[in-house]
């Protein structure tokens, strides 16, 4: 009996598969409606949506989350908190102690997911480079610091930024998919924390391959890092390549340890050594 109820449940979650495959397709307000009604009746899915031409809003627990490209939903289907958790173990937060007003800089924020991982009391510095997701960013994040900027070795007034908004995939470095480019600012971490000029509890890098550039813009402050948790994935350049050598030989060389690695995706959080409080 056992046997047969699991095959049904297979039918039934392929069927949902099917249905959720062509109701992503659609647009607008066609979007709206479909994928509303499509929501009543599978229970793996607890958000509704909301199209408000030109954008798409997630609608969870009062909060009204904006999000680009609808693709990008998928993330999001067993609601916004059940996203931010799962965030928070790729990136291996768990691992640290945070306090009242412990400074977080986020190297590639996105839509904002991950501001979230953490209280309201942190200050928050998000850079995101994209221009249609910097809007996303600037809609979901309130009072913090917010940057249409890339971070980089070194400053710059204009670097060709290759565009892949629907994938989540924009870097500066060259890769042969991407939809546009833009040209963009760029920062490095050197500045920012110089401006900030505090220690910085975490730093978090997502930067689709690009992450051994921001660290080498990352010296004369260095000391002043707690932490970094850096997405080293195989994402870089055209062959697709992993940044964890890279980005390992760099920290360790500068006498932080690797302290935890995850098992979800290929991210590595390292803690430094010399940091005094």
């Amino acid at each position: 009996m056992n046997f047969f109820k699991q095959i049904l449940l297979k039918i039934k979650r392929y069927i949902f598969y099917l249905v959720f495959k062509f109701v992503i397709k659609q647009k607008g307000k066609k979007f709206e409606r479909l994928f509303n009604l499509y929501s009543k009746f599978d229970n793996f899915v607890k958000i509704k949506v909301q199209y408000t031409d030109p954008d798409y809003f997630i609608l969870d627990n009062n909060k009204k989350y904006k999000i680009f490209p609808l693709e990008r939903i998928r993330f999001y289907l067993q609601g916004l908190n059940a996203r931010f958790e799962i965030l928070k173990k790729e990136y291996l937060l768990d691992n640290i102690k945070f306090n009242e007003d412990d400074v977080i800089i986020d190297c590639g924020a996105n839509n904002g997911d991950f501001y979230f991982c953490f209280n309201d009391k942190i200050k928050y510095y998000g850079f995101e480079p994209s221009p249609t997701v910097f809007k996303n960013l600037k809609h979901n994040v309130y009072n913090q610091n917010l940057y249409q900027q890339g971070l980089w070795k070194n400053s710059t007034k204009e670097i060709k930024f290759y565009i892949n908004d629907v994938e989540g995939d924009s870097s500066i470095i060259p890769t042969k998919n991407y939809s546009y480019i833009e040209n963009i600012k760029t920062i490095t971490l050197d500045e920012i924390i110089s401006k900030i000029n505090k220690n910085i509890k975490l730093i978090k890098i997502e930067a689709e391959g690009a992450e051994p550039e921001i660290l080498e813009g990352l010296k004369k402050n260095l000391s002043r890092v707690e932490y970094l948790t850096i997405d080293c994935g195989f994402e870089r350049g055209v062959n697709q390549e992993s940044t964890i050598f890279e980005c390992s030989n760099y920290l360790l060389k500068n006498n932080f340890n690797m302290i935890c690695f995850s098992k979800y995706r290929t991210i590595a959080l390292f803690k430094n050594n010399d940091f005094k409080y």
